[in-house]
């Protein structure tokens, strides 16, 4: 078994002069940067002094660079036999690299490439194998003593920018790393994951290495952005050169999906009937849906525990209820929806915001994605009004802070 699967590793067809793995290419953010280093790694792949062994180097673990072979592969591994042949791979590297007749810059650059691809094939395996089987309701967890070779320290060393295996790891082990701390659950809501690795990178990187996460996650994740959570993570960039592609074209597509994703949402809401194609769970545990209110107007918070400007906006919303009558207080409900990946962070969030004397709903891991979907829900905070009849005529309603809010529900109140 482990002949062959050493053999699948060196029998892959070589590339050109050099790996294409250990060299940025057209998806890869590096040359943003603008390093020089990078043009003095060119400068020595060229150098004659080098030629020999970059031919031979290639024929025997080109292949072992090949991300879009080797991430194949890890979908069917079995992870220890996987860790014994990667073990095998980067001595068998390295004793190469040893012997071999190079310069120091050459040597030293491609000791990283290999010790790292070693690191980037093992956290990439949990994380590989969740995308691909949809049933995994949990991140696989590595074994302990596997992934304690690679301390936090040895993740911060600013120069590791200028390999590509480290780049190819980074967000990896962001991944996986923010998924522990999250006891390995899988994420029902991609704009929560989205938030909270990006609040990793945040916490646990600096510098450059920082810049190429946020970077790498945003364009990772494009499809599920909205322009304002683009804004937030891009504005921790320093780099401009590298901030400017998230300014430019980048915006615009996100800002013209979104206004796709407004007018399809629109066009559904207006063919939507009074009964919600979405249930939500109330504090008793019983699923209903926005027919409960019919016949009162209603104005819709989605919101979730860790978002920040959801929880500023919870006093303008108190503010605007205890201006209320009694009378409107009767025909406008406030409706507080939570998109937290578990029931415990909202109800400890109803209690913690002062949510409790509001009508207060969960989107449950079942019914999350769908209501993300049908409510084109982007971004939060998020905000909808719902009229008497039971349709939604301000899917992208104004925020409890804006002044114009409540006059627009005591008007369709009367």
């Amino acid at each position: 078994m482990k002949k062959l699967i050493v053999f699948l590793f060196i029998s892959f067809k070589a590339f050109g002069q050099f790996p294409e793995g250990l060299l940025a290419d057209s998806a890869d953010l590096y040359p943003k940067f603008n390093f020089a280093r990078y043009d003095s790694l060119q400068n020595e792949l060229k150098s004659p002094e080098n030629e020999d062994f970059i031919k031979d180097f290639n024929k025997k673990f080109g292949a072992f660079f090949d991300t879009k072979k080797q991430y194949k592969y890890l979908l069917t591994a079995n992870i220890d036999q996987l860790e014994m042949d990667l073990y095998d791979q980067r001595k068998a590297q390295l004793d190469f690299l040893k012997k071999a007749k190079v310069s120091k810059f050459l040597a030293a650059h491609l000791e990283k490439e290999i010790k790292f691809n070693y690191w980037h094939l093992i956290f990439a395996y949990p994380i590989e194998r969740g995308n691909g089987d949809q049933k995994l309701r949990r991140v696989i967890s590595l074994p302990t003593v596997m992934v304690d070779g690679l301390k936090a320290e040895m993740m911060n060393e600013q120069n590791l920018i200028h390999n590509k295996s480290y780049r190819n790891l980074l967000l990896y082990y962001i991944t996986y790393k923010n998924s522990a701390e999250k006891d390995f659950v899988k994420y029902a809501n991609q704009l929560q994951s989205i938030t909270d690795k990006s609040d990793f990178a945040l916490k646990n990187f600096g510098g450059e290495i920082l810049d190429f996460s946020l970077a790498q996650l945003l364009l990772n994740n494009k499809k599920y952005l909205g322009a304002q959570t683009t804004r937030n993570i891009a504005n921790n960039i320093k780099n401009k050169d590298l901030r400017t592609v998230f300014e430019g074209d980048f915006m615009k597509e996100i800002i013209a999906n979104e206004a796709i994703a407004n007018t399809k949402r629109k066009e559904e809401d207006e063919k939507a009937t009074k009964k919600s194609a979405i249930q939500f769970t109330d504090k008793n545990g019983k699923l209903f849906d926005f027919s409960k209110y019919a016949g009162k107007v209603v104005y819709v918070d989605f919101w979730a525990s860790w978002c920040g400007p959801c929880r500023a906006e919870f006093p303008h919303s108190k503010t605007m209820h205890s201006g209320l009558s009694e009378k409107d207080k009767k025909n406008i409900v406030f409706l507080y929806i939570s998109i937290d990946d578990t029931e415990d962070k909202w109800r400890n969030g109803i209690k913690s915001n002062g949510l409790e004397e509001f009508e207060n709903a969960w989107v449950s891991p079942e019914w999350s994605a769908k209501a993300s979907q049908f409510y084109m829900i982007r971004s939060i905070p998020r905000y909808m009004i719902i009229d008497k009849t039971g349709k939604i005529v301000s899917p992208d309603a104004k925020r409890p802070s804006n002044p114009d809010t409540l006059d627009e529900l005591l008007e369709l109140a009367k």
